[in-house]
């Protein structure tokens, strides 16, 4: 599955996501919610995991994958 920043910019639609996953440094569990606004909300009190939108002119980008984009 795509990043909902990067679906919704393509499809011009919002999404959202719910990512489980784990700190790669301690091992503890990470539950974020993002959204194609990149707005993200992170469910565990204390964490503070980073989190960016990749720097793409999505007015001009027409490509089909934004991996040719960076």
């Amino acid at each position: 599955m795509a990043a909902p920043f990067v679906q919704g910019r393509l499809l011009e639609t919002y999404l959202s996501v719910e990512i489980k996953t784990a700190c790669a440094h301690c091992g503890q569990p990470l539950h974020i919610t993002l959204d194609s606004e990149l707005t993200y909300q992170v469910n565990n009190e204390g964490a503070e995991p980073l989190v960016f939108q990749p720097d793409v002119n999505w007015q001009e980008f027409t490509d089909p994958s934004i991996i040719n984009a960076y």
